[in-house]
């Protein structure tokens, strides 16, 4: 399996975690103020405990914050 991430709204990113804002906690992080790559990167993946995969991830580079909404899809056999 795989996560293919597509873009969402604001709308649909909020009503996702706060319907379940309770039970859901960080899948993955980032958070690079620029001190690496030298533009403001802030990540957070959010999933609900146990499981494999994130649901929502919201992505914030220099100040403009973008949203998106896991699919999980089987991987490609060659």
């Amino acid at each position: 399996m795989a996560v293919r991430w597509i873009p969402t709204t604001d709308l649909a990113y909020s009503a996702i975690r706060n319907a379940h804002h309770q039970s859901m906690q960080v899948h993955g992080t980032i958070t690079d103020m620029g001190e690496f790559s030298g533009i403001e990167h802030i990540m957070t993946e959010w999933g609900l405990p146990g499981a494999d995969y994130p649901l929502v991830k919201l992505d914030i580079k220099d100040g403009i914050a973008s949203y998106w909404m896991a699919v999980i899809t089987k991987e490609c056999e060659a």
